[in-house]
C-alpha cells in the first residue's frame, strides 16, 4: 500500500490514518477516512455499495443512508468533482492522483495498468482486514506467501489484492496459474509466456530475469505447493536480479525461503449465534446467501431457515469452497436437507462449473493436498483421524503407533501443519494440542477405513483412553484434582469416541466399564450426569451375561450416583444394592465401602432414613480398617445429611466437621467444597448467619478452582436461602431462578433433604415479597448467563453489593 496518495491540494496518509488539505489535518471521521481510502484503491472502477458496505462496516449491517452520509461528508471536503456516483451501480473516485500522471494516456484520459488479472464475476466477500493486513506486508517485503488449506480462499484474495495493487506498480500485475503444470521444470517457461516474453522455450529463467529486472512489476504465482522446488528457483532468481519486481504467491505450504513473508489465510468468520441480523456479520453466511442467490435470486435467511445455515457454515469449517459448493445445492435441495447431507459431504459438494479439476469438488481439493505427502505423512493423517477434539502429542505417538518416538511424530506433525492440514492449538494448557477441521478429519476417515487400518487404529484410541481415565480416577480426588478435571475436558470428545467404540472392539465391553468406573467423578462434577448414567447403562448392557468383576460393580455405583442427582431414587437403591452384592461376592473391601455408601443414599431418598443410618455406619467402619480416606469423608458426609434431615443438627454439624476435617488432610478440594456447603445449610437453618456466609463462599471458591459447575450450581441455591435468611428476599429469588436454570441444563435436581431446605427458604421469600414481585425476579435469575450468576454471587456473599 502506498504511504499517501496525493490529489489536488489534499494528501491522504493511511498509515497515519490522516487526511491534510492545504497541509492541514481535515476534520475526517473513522467511517468517512475508511470509505475514502476504499474508493482511492479502487480508483480504476465503479465500486458498488454492497462492496463498499463490506470494506467500511465489514460484518455489520447497516442502512444505506449511512454511506450517503459519508459520502455527502467527503464532497464538502474535497469538492463535489472528487467522488462521482455513477446511478443504479455505484461510485468511483476520479480525482487525479499525482502518481497517476506517468502513466495516464494522453488522448483519452484512462489509467494503463498493464495485467493480465482475470475479471471476476462474484463479489469479494468480506476479509477487508485480509486484504489491508497483506498490502501492508506486501508493502515492506517482496515475496508475499499466501498459506492455507485447500479451498480456503488463497486464490481468490490473491486476485483481489493484485487487482488493488495496480496503480503502486507501472509495469504490470502478472497472475501465473502453476495449478494445471504436471512438469514442474516448466515453471519459468510458464511465467515467461504469461508475461509475453517470446521466445522462451531456451533458458526461460534467463529471458525472464533479463524482461524484468528494470521493471517495476508484481507477479502472482497462484497453487505453488506441487511444484514447490521449480517455483523457489525461480522466485529466487527473479527476486536477487530483478530489484523492482515484487511476488505473491499462493501454496498449501510455506515457500521456506529467506525473507519470505508468510501470511496464513484462515476460513471465513463464522455465526457466532442464530440470530438473522448476528448471522449476516459472518463472512461465511455473507458468502452462502451470495452464491445461494446466483441460483436463487430470491433466496434470504430467515428465522426458518437460520439455524441450517449456521450449522452448515460451522460444520463446513467456513473453508470457502465447501460453503460455495454447498450454497449451489439451494437449486435443488433446502438449506435442512443439505444440513442432513453433510456427514456425506465429498459425494454433496460436487461443482458443475468447469472449474480447474481440482476445485470441481471438495474431495478433489482434499485429494490434491492428500497426493503431496510423503509415505510416513500420509499414514499419520489418515489415523488421526480417530482423535475427535484434537489430541496431544504423546496421543498421536502412542494411538498412530508409526512413529519410533515422539520425535519422529513431532517431524510429520509439522509436516502435517506447514501443509496446512493440521490446526496447532497452543492456548490449550500448557501443552499444544493437534486438530484437523472437521472436513479434513473426514476425508482422512475415508483414506483410513480404504487402507484397512480402521479397527486397529480405533481400539488403539480406545486403549490410550482407558488408561488416561485410569491415571486420573485416583487424581479426581487428590491434591491436583483440578489439573484432571481440565485435562479431561480437554478430552472429553475422545473419551466419548472411545466409549462408542468399545460396541465394535474386541473386550469393549470390560473397557467401556473401565472407563465409566474411572470417569464418574467426571461426568457427575461437570453437570453431565445424563450423559454419565448413559454411559454406565451402555457399558452394562454390553456386558450383560459376563461374569461379575470389580469394574461392574464400580459401573453399577456410577450408575447409583448419576441416578441420585438425576431424582431416579428407585435406580439409585437397587443400582447401589447390585454394587454392594458384587462387592461383598468378590471381598472387594474398597468397593463395598463405595456401595455401602450408595446404598445408604437410596434408602434415604426413598424415605428410610433408619436404615440408611445402619447402612452408613458400615461404609465407615469397612472405610477406616481399610484407610481409606476418600470413601470415609463420602460416607461421613452421607450419614450428616441423613442426620439433618432428622433434625438431630448437632450429630450432623459433627460429621460434617469429620469429613471435611478429613477431606482437607487429603487436599481433597472436591470433598471438602461439598462437605463445607452442606455445612452451610445446617447453620442457615440454625441461625448462624455471619459463619454460614464464610463457610458458603470458601466452598465456592473451591468449586470454582477445580472447575467443579455442577457442585458451584447445587450450592447456588443454598446462597439464595442464605439470602432469604437474610431478608434479601429479591436477591434470593434471583439467585434461586438462575440456579433452577442450570438445573434444568443439565437435567439434575436436588436430593429430597436439599430440595425441602431451599423450598422452605423460598417460600418465606415468596410471602415476604409477593408472589409477583418474586416471580419477576427468578425471572430475571433464569435469564443470567453461568459467568454473570457467579459474579453476583462473589460479589453478594462478600459483601459488596
Amino acid at each position: 500500500m502506498p504511504d499517501h496518495y496525493r490529489f489536488g491540494t489534499s494528501e491522504l496518509r493511511p498509515a497515519e490514518r490522516q487526511l491534510l488539505i492545504d497541509d492541514a489535518p481535515a476534520a475526517l471521521g473513522a467511517k468517512a477516512f475508511d470509505l475514502l481510502l476504499a474508493l482511492i484503491q479502487r480508483r480504476e472502477r465503479v465500486v458498488d455499495k454492497a462492496e463498499l458496505f463490506d470494506a467500511v462496516w465489514p460484518g455489520l449491517v447497516v442502512e444505506e443512508n449511512n454511506l450517503h452520509v459519508q459520502i455527502s461528508s467527503l464532497r464538502k471536503l474535497l469538492g463535489p468533482s472528487a467522488i462521482t456516483t455513477v446511478h443504479g451501480r455505484g461510485f468511483r473516485f476520479v480525482a487525479a492522483l499525482e502518481s497517476d500522471a506517468a502513466t495516464t494516456a494522453g488522448s483519452g484520459g484512462e489509467t494503463k495498468h498493464p495485467n493480465n488479472l482475470p475479471q471476476l464475476r462474484t463479489r469479494f466477500i468480506g476479509r477487508e482486514k485480509a486484504l489491508g493486513d497483506c498490502a501492508g506486508l506486501l508493502h515492506d517485503a517482496r515475496l508475499l506467501t499466501l498459506s492455507g488449506i485447500g479451498g480456503c480462499g488463497k486464490t481468490r484474495l490473491a486476485q483481489e489484492l493484485a487487482q488493488r495493487q495496480l496503480p503502486a506498480f507501472p509495469d504490470g500485475v502478472w497472475f501465473v496459474d502453476l495449478g494445471p503444470l504436471q512438469d514442474a521444470e516448466r515453471v519459468p517457461a510458464t511465467v515467461a509466456t504469461t508475461l509475453g516474453i517470446k521466445d522462451a522455450i531456451v533458458a526461460p529463467l534467463e529471458r525472464l530475469t533479463e524482461h524484468l529486472k528494470s521493471r517495476q512489476t508484481l507477479v502472482v504465482l497462484d497453487s505453488c505447493e506441487h511444484v514447490i522446488d521449480a517455483a523457489v528457483e525461480s522466485i529466487d532468481a527473479l527476486l536477487e536480479k530483478c530489484n523492482a519486481v515484487k511476488i505473491v504467491a499462493t501454496s498449501r505450504e510455506a515457500l521456506g525461503m529467506q525473507g519470505e513473508q508468510i501470511f496464513m489465510v484462515r476460513s471465513l468468520s463464522l455465526p457466532a449465534s442464530t440470530d438473522v441480523d448476528e448471522m449476516l456479520r459472518s463472512e461465511a453466511v455473507r458468502l452462502f446467501v451470495d452464491h445461494a442467490r446466483l441460483a436463487l435470486p430470491d433466496f434470504t435467511v430467515d428465522e426458518g431457515n437460520a439455524a441450517a445455515i449456521a450449522e452448515i457454515c460451522r460444520r463446513l469449517d467456513g473453508i470457502a469452497l465447501a460453503i460455495e459448493l454447498a450454497a449451489a445445492r439451494v437449486k435443488v435441495l433446502s438449506v435442512d436437507e443439505i444440513r442432513a447431507r453433510l456427514d456425506d459431504r465429498f459425494r454433496l459438494l460436487t461443482g458443475g462449473n468447469r472449474a480447474m479439476p481440482r476445485h470441481q469438488t471438495l474431495h478433489a481439493t482434499m485429494q490434491w493436498s492428500h497426493d503431496l505427502l510423503t509415505a510416513p505423512e500420509r499414514r499419520l493423517f489418515r489415523r488421526l483421524a480417530v482423535f475427535a477434539g484434537g489430541c496431544t502429542l504423546a496421543a498421536a505417538t502412542d494411538v498412530s503407533g508409526d512413529a519410533a518416538d515422539e520425535y519422529d511424530t513431532l517431524e510429520r506433525l509439522t509436516a502435517l501443519h506447514d501443509k496446512s492440514l493440521l490446526i496447532v492449538d497452543r492456548d490449550t494448557q500448557a501443552h499444544p494440542r493437534y486438530r484437523t477441521l472437521e472436513t479434513v478429519r473426514q476425508y482422512a476417515a475415508e483414506r483410513l477405513n480404504e487402507a484397512g487400518e480402521g479397527d486397529d487404529i480405533r481400539t488403539r484410541h480406545l486403549l490410550h483412553y482407558v488408561a488416561l481415565a485410569e491415571r486420573a480416577a485416583p487424581g479426581m480426588e487428590g491434591p491436583r484434582q483440578g489439573e484432571w478435571f481440565a485435562a479431561l475436558w480437554q478430552e472429553q470428545e475422545n473419551l466419548l469416541a472411545a466409549h462408542a467404540w468399545c460396541a465394535h472392539a474386541a473386550q469393549g465391553g470390560e473397557r467401556a466399564l473401565r472407563l465409566v468406573a474411572s470417569l464418574w467423578r467426571y461426568w457427575s462434577g461437570t453437570s453431565q450426569c445424563a450423559g454419565g448414567y448413559r454411559l454406565a447403562e451402555a457399558a452394562l448392557d454390553l456386558t450383560a451375561g459376563d461374569p461379575d468383576s470389580a469394574d461392574r460393580g464400580r459401573a453399577r455405583f456410577a450408575m447409583s450416583y448419576f441416578a441420585l442427582r438425576l431424582g431416579r431414587y428407585d435406580v439409585v437403591l437397587s443400582s447401589a444394592e447390585r454394587s454392594l452384592a458384587i462387592g461383598r461376592t468378590l471381598g472387594d473391601a474398597g468397593l463395598i465401602a463405595r456401595a455401602l455408601t450408595g446404598v445408604g443414599m437410596g434408602l434415604a431418598t426413598t424415605g428410610q432414613p433408619r436404615r440408611a443410618i445402619v447402612a452408613y455406619e458400615e461404609a465407615i467402619g469397612v472405610a477406616r480398617s481399610e484407610k481409606d480416606g476418600a470413601s470415609l469423608s463420602f460416607a461421613l458426609n452421607g450419614i450428616a445429611e441423613v442426620h439433618r434431615e432428622l433434625g438431630n443438627l448437632a450429630d450432623a454439624q459433627g460429621f460434617y466437621e469429620q469429613s471435611i476435617a478429613l477431606a482437607r488432610a487429603q487436599e481433597n478440594a472436591r470433598a471438602t467444597a461439598t462437605g463445607l456447603g452442606n455445612l452451610a445449610s445446617l447453620l442457615i437453618a440454625s441461625g448462624q448467619l455471619d459463619r454460614a456466609r464464610t463457610t458458603l463462599a470458601e466452598s465456592m471458591a473451591l468449586g470454582s478452582g477445580i472447575g467443579s459447575k455442577a457442585m458451584v450450581e447445587c450450592q447456588l441455591d443454598v446462597v439464595a436461602a442464605l439470602a432469604a435468611a437474610s431478608a434479601s428476599h429479591s436477591t434470593a429469588a434471583r439467585f434461586h431462578g438462575a440456579t433452577l436454570a442450570r438445573m434444568r441444563e443439565s437435567g439434575t435436581r436436588h436430593d429430597p433433604v436439599d430440595e425441602a431446605f431451599i423450598a422452605g427458604w423460598m417460600a418465606r421469600s415468596r410471602e415476604a415479597i409477593g408472589t409477583a414481585a418474586f416471580g419477576a425476579a427468578e425471572a430475571e435469575g433464569k435469564a443470567l448467563g453461568y459467568d454473570v450468576a457467579m459474579a453476583e454471587r462473589n460479589r453478594w456473599l462478600s459483601g459488596s453489593e
